[in-house]
């Protein structure tokens, strides 16, 4: 008997060794893959995309900007990564940016979309049902080309911040909750802003933004102080042709950072923030041709934040594995369609993975990029996602110990060599059923 127990407590020390192995190795460089492209058709020349539940089904949709119409597209997602036929809503000459909030606070998603050629906005109203009511425009300057919504006067509503191309200034518009917004607000910023982010970069509770200035390579901080009003901006340079503009905290010390897509000179611009509204010196990281517009996201699991980045003049994507420090690995491109544009990103097939979609302006579609999971009943995984260099057979280990934990009776999924989720599940249950398993893990 004790004999028996003995075994049973080398298997679990063995059990731990390769679980802690995978869970540590294994998950830092593991890569990324993406089934390929999923296409629906929108308008003509869509730019801007954006998700939400629009219909309050619990499946995420999706809403394009048709650059080239008067209008935007509405496709509805079925929660499997599938979407329906899209249904187009009047919003106003060359739609160009879009955001998705519940503006008039009815519990529906609303839109709201920059107009190129109208010097206003167009906020759309949505009915719960997938539906939008008429649009409402709202002047703001010239060529307005961006859009982002936050809570600017802490108030509770939502408001909006556009980035008019045309000028060297932003305008904020406070919204009022009944789906109105007020007069817009002008404040400074460098020449030819087109991308626009908001989050707390000086910790104080407060929202500020960050603007791409395109003509003077530069990116505007604007701290704001919970009024609705901002301060002066103060630049830091990225490099030539700076787009979009995205947020996270790349080094998890708790203050938000940036990544900017510098179009010009094919990369990434990653600013790391000190939490009092300052940033250091970019680092770059390459991607493709002529990259345009980016998002942010925890692609892998593991809490550190990735990024994806649309490159307009390659007709793919880059996606770039944070390594929770601040840095980036190498660019791992997908497919989508020509000229992509807008990107985001969200669950669409309901694995708890982030996918992706992209406006592709060339093709009038856009490209849904779901993450490809592996381990259970999923396609197995390439021999790189696999492999860990440290000289043994990792696949037949696992498939040891994938048997082994299916004779003691704990569901490791397929035999087959690949630590996947169930496997790593079962290996957990074991554990812990032994008594051997960490507090916290």
């Amino acid at each position: 008997m004790r004999r028996k127990k003995f075994k049973k407590l080398i298997l679990a020390l063995s059990l731990a060794s390769v679980l802690f192995l995978f869970t540590g190795v294994h998950a830092v460089f593991a890569s990324i893959n993406f089934l390929p492209a999923k296409n629906f058709a929108v308008g003509i020349f869509p730019v801007g995309v954006t998700a939400a539940d629009f219909n309050n089904d619990g499946n995420v949709d999706l809403a394009a900007t048709n650059q080239f119409a008067t209008n935007i597209s509405v496709l509805l997602g079925d929660g499997a990564g599938n979407f329906g036929a899209a249904t187009d809503f009047a919003a106003g000459n060359g739609p160009n940016g879009i955001v998705a909030a519940d503006f008039n606070n009815d519990g529906n998603v609303d839109l709201a979309v920059t107009n190129l050629l109208d010097t206003d906005i167009a906020v759309l109203l949505g009915d719960g049902t997938g539906s939008f009511g008429a649009a409402t425009d709202f002047t703001v300057g010239d060529t307005p080309f961006a859009i982002i919504d936050g809570d600017f006067n802490n108030d509770g509503n939502v408001d909006l911040a556009v980035a008019n191309s045309d000028n060297n200034f932003i305008s904020v518009l406070l919204g009022d909750g009944t789906g109105s917004f007020g007069a817009a607000t002008a404040f400074t910023v460098g020449n030819g802003p087109v991308g626009i982010i908001t989050a707390d970069f000086n910790n104080n509770g407060n929202a500020d933004l960050a603007v791409t200035n395109l003509i003077d390579s530069d990116v505007s901080v604007l701290l704001g102080d919970g009024t609705g009003s901002f301060g002066a901006p103060t630049d830091f340079a990225v490099g030539i042709l700076p787009t979009g503009i995205t947020t996270a905290d790349v080094n998890n010390n708790g203050n938000a950072d940036l990544a900017v897509a510098v179009s010009f000179e094919n990369d990434v611009a990653v600013l790391l923030g000190d939490g009092t509204g300052s940033f250091g010196a970019p680092t770059d990281f390459a991607v493709g041709f002529f990259p345009f517009d980016i998002t942010a996201g925890d692609f892998k699991n593991n809490g550190n934040a990735d990024l994806a980045v649309t490159n307009q003049l390659a007709a793919d994507i880059s996606v770039l594995l944070g390594d929770g420090a601040g840095s980036f690995g190498a660019a791992t491109d997908f497919a989508v369609g020509i000229f992509p544009t807008g990107i985001t990103t969200a669950d669409f097939d309901g694995n708890s993975r982030l996918d992706l979609a992209i406006a592709n302006s060339g093709t009038d579609n856009v490209s849904v990029l779901l993450q490809q999971v592996y381990g259970g009943s999923s396609t197995p995984a390439p021999a790189a996602d696999i492999t860990v260099s440290n000289g043994n057979n990792t696949r037949a280990v696992t498939m040891t110990m994938q048997k082994k934990l299916y004779n003691l009776g704990f569901d490791p999924g397929p035999i087959d060599g690949i630590y996947g989720p169930k496997t790593q599940r079962a290996a957990l249950q074991f554990l812990k059923s032994q008594g051997l398993l960490l507090k916290g893990r």
